[in-house]
């Protein structure tokens, strides 16, 4: 069954089990944010496929992340700065461009584990490349901590890995944490390889 959400379009993507920092200046997005304050609801973050964050129409993705609000501040100016949690996909079915703020019809999406014994070993191996790569990139010094549970696991591997929107895009909208976690070792493996080519120019 379809539910009416407000929608924050963004060129950073919120990915489930995470966190992010927003800056809302915008009016729209003001009373977007006020609204959810005052009804306790969360709202949609969704990645612009095209257009831009403020002054003019953003064409979003189809599928997006819920968010709820951790923490806030309201600026004199009436700017607000969100600590939001991701918490539960979604899909787009409509556009609802009556109210101040945008909004869009939306259906949430399930969270599958699919093959548990694919999605540990996945997920092994993954623990594994990441910390080398977190080593190469300098954030070796910091404990790696990682969710047991697989799904919540493939999003905070998903959310560490420097690539580009479009790319953590299309593991948001990946239907199983094992499939999910499949892809993100052979991302690492990618960016492991280009690090090592990288290291071999230099030298």
């Amino acid at each position: 069954m379809a539910e009416r959400v407000p929608i924050f379009p963004l060129h950073s993507i919120l990915l489930p089990h995470t966190d992010l920092g927003l800056h809302v200046f915008e009016e729209r997005y003001r009373s977007l944010v006020g609204h959810c304050l005052d009804s306790g609801e969360g709202f949609g973050v969704v990645l612009i496929r095209r257009g831009r964050e403020v002054g003019g129409p953003a064409e979003p993705h189809s599928v997006g992340t819920m968010a709820r609000i951790a923490g806030y501040a309201r600026l004199p100016d009436g700017r607000y700065l969100l600590e939001v949690e991701g918490y539960r996909r979604f899909r787009i079915v409509d556009i609802d461009c009556s109210n101040e703020y945008p909004a869009a019809w939306v259906e949430h999406l399930p969270e599958a584990i699919g093959d548990f014994g694919v999605a540990r070993e996945h997920s092994e191996e993954a623990e594994k490349l990441l910390a080398s790569y977190r080593l190469r990139n300098g954030d070796g010094d910091v404990p790696l901590k990682l969710p047991v549970d697989p799904v919540a696991r493939s999003y905070t591997i998903a959310t560490m890995l420097a690539i580009d929107p479009p790319e953590k895009q299309t593991l948001l909208e990946t239907e199983t944490a094992d499939v999910r976690l499949a892809r993100e070792v052979s991302i690492l493996r990618r960016e492991m390889a280009l690090l090592d080519h990288i290291g071999s120019e230099r030298g």
